[in-house]
C-alpha cells in the first residue's frame, strides 16, 4: 500500500462501521477518535433526516472543527479557518472529541443526550495523558467556524414546482418519494474550499439530437427500466446498493481505510478534513449546474410526446425512483469521486473496501480499489435509470477537479 506522506500533500452508533468492516483489517486496537466522532456525525445527520446537501455541509463543519482544534494543540499544518495556540497541556484525543460534540449539540440538540454519552466514553478512552486544556481548543475552534457558516445560504430552502410550459428536454418534477424539486438555492451555497459555485461547472449537456445524447438516451432505456432483460443480477445490485445518500459511501471507504492503514489522530484529522469539504463542495458545484441548466431525467424523456410533453409516465419505468431535482450533473458521481480521489492521493488506488448500504437485503460489496467504487457508483446511476451516461462522466469529471482544488488550496500538514 502506498505511503503516507501528509507533508507533501500536492495541490446505537455502530451501524455503518460494522464488525465485519473492522474484521477484514484485522482491527485490534481501539478506533481512533477522529474516525469514531465522523461515524457519530455521519449517523446524527441521518438521524435527522438530512439529504445529502445538508448532511455533506455538516459533516465538513465537524471535520473542519476537529482539525483546526487539533492544529491549535500540536501546530502541526496550515489552519483551516481557527488557530489560536493552546497554552498548557491538552490531550488530542479529548480535544477531538470536544470540538465535535460541541458541533453536533449546536446543530442537533434534540440528539444531546446520545452525544453526552459519546463524550464521556471518548474522555475515559484517552490513552494520551491529561484532559489539560482540551476542551477550550476544542470548543473555541467548534465556536468558530460554526460562526463563519452562519448565513452560508444554506436556509431556508425553497421547492421547485416547474415551469408552467416546459420545453422538450426542460426539467419537471417527476413521479416519486421527493417531488416537487428540492433545494434549489444550493448551488448559492457558500462553498467550503472552492471560490465559487460555477467553478467547475461542465459545459451543458449534448443537444437532444446529438448522436451522444441518442446514444446515452437508448442505453438507459434499456438498461434501467424497471423490468430490463438486459440489466444482469450484479448491475441491479449495483444500482439498488448505492442508491443510498452518497457521502455514506465517501465517509465508510474513509473510516475503513483509516483503520487499515493505522493512520494517527494528527493524520485523521487532515484527511478527514479534506474529504468532507471535498464532498461538500461538490454537492454546492452540483445544484449550481442542476438548477443552472435544468435538464429532464430520463423518465421523462422516455415517457415524452415528440413535442416535449408528457401525459402520463405509464410507458417507461425506471428501476430506482428519480431524485427530486434537476438530472444534469449527476450529483452522486461528483460526491463519491471528489471524496474518495482525496482519499486516492494519502492512501493510494489499490485498496480492500468491505462496503455497506442502506439499502434493506442488500449484500456488502467487496472491492480491491478506489476507483472500482468509483466505476460502480456511478454505473449504478445508469442501471437504475435515473441519469444518462454523459451526466456520469461530466459529474466524475467536477468531482476530480474539486478533490485537486482541496489537495492543493485546503490546509496542510507541514511537520510530522
Amino acid at each position: 500500500m502506498k505511503k503516507i506522506k501528509l507533508a507533501t500533500t500536492i495541490g446505537a452508533v455502530a451501524f455503518f462501521l460494522t464488525n465485519a468492516s473492522a474484521a477484514i483489517f484485522n482491527a485490534d486496537k481501539p478506533i481512533d477518535v477522529v474516525v469514531n466522532w465522523n461515524l457519530i456525525t455521519v449517523n446524527a445527520t441521518k438521524t435527522a433526516g438530512l439529504n445529502s446537501n445538508l448532511g455533506t455541509r455538516i459533516e465538513a463543519i465537524e471535520a473542519i472543527a476537529v482539525y483546526d482544534a487539533v492544529n491549535s494543540v500540536k501546530h502541526i499544518g496550515t489552519p483551516y479557518h481557527y488557530f489560536s495556540p493552546i497554552k498548557g497541556k491538552a490531550s488530542v484525543q479529548a480535544t477531538v472529541a470536544y470540538a465535535a460534540y460541541t458541533i453536533l449539540i449546536n446543530y442537533f440538540p434534540a440528539q444531546k443526550t446520545s452525544f453526552d454519552t459519546e463524550l464521556a466514553a471518548s474522555l475515559k478512552a484517552i490513552t494520551d495523558g491529561p484532559v489539560g486544556n482540551a476542551e477550550t481548543a476544542g470548543v473555541a475552534a467548534a465556536k468558530s467556524i460554526i460562526a463563519l457558516r452562519d448565513n452560508d445560504g444554506s436556509s431556508p430552502l425553497t421547492t421547485f414546482a416547474g415551469s408552467a410550459k416546459p420545453a422538450a428536454g426542460e426539467y419537471r418534477p417527476t413521479p416519486g418519494k421527493f417531488a416537487p424539486g428540492i433545494d434549489v438555492e444550493w448551488g448559492k451555497v457558500k462553498p467550503f474550499i472552492l471560490t465559487g459555485s460555477k467553478q467547475f461547472l461542465p459545459d451543458p449537456p449534448p443537444a437532444l439530437g446529438s448522436d451522444e445524447y441518442k446514444k446515452d438516451l437508448a442505453e438507459v432505456a434499456k438498461i434501467g427500466e424497471v423490468k430490463s432483460t438486459e440489466r444482469t443480477e450484479d448491475q441491479t445490485h449495483i444500482a439498488q446498493f448505492y442508491k443510498q445518500d452518497a457521502e455514506l459511501t465517501v465517509n465508510e471507504a474513509a473510516r475503513q481505510l483509516a483503520i487499515a492503514h493505522g493512520t494517527s489522530t494528527l493524520q485523521n484529522a487532515l484527511i478527514f478534513a479534506l474529504t468532507d469539504i471535498a464532498a461538500a463542495d461538490a454537492r454546492i458545484e452540483v445544484f449550481g449546474g442542476k438548477y443552472g441548466y435544468l435538464f429532464w431525467r430520463p423518465v421523462t424523456s422516455l415517457n415524452a410526446e415528440p413535442d416535449g410533453s408528457v401525459k402520463d409516465y405509464t410507458k417507461w419505468t425506471p428501476l430506482l425512483t428519480t431524485p427530486a431535482h434537476p438530472s444534469y450533473p449527476s450529483g452522486h458521481s461528483a460526491t463519491v469521486t471528489a471524496g474518495l480521489e482525496v482519499l486516492k492521493k494519502f492512501y493510494g488506488d489499490d485498496n480492500k473496501l468491505d462496503l455497506h448500504t442502506t439499502t434493506t437485503g442488500e449484500p456488502a460489496r467487496i472491492v480491491e480499489s478506489l476507483s472500482k467504487v468509483e466505476w460502480e457508483n456511478g454505473k449504478s446511476r445508469i442501471y437504475g435509470g435515473i441519469h444518462y451516461a454523459f451526466e456520469n462522466t461530466s459529474a466524475q469529471n467536477v468531482g476530480r477537479k474539486i478533490a485537486a482544488y482541496a489537495l492543493l488550496k485546503g490546509p496542510k500538514i507541514l511537520k510530522k
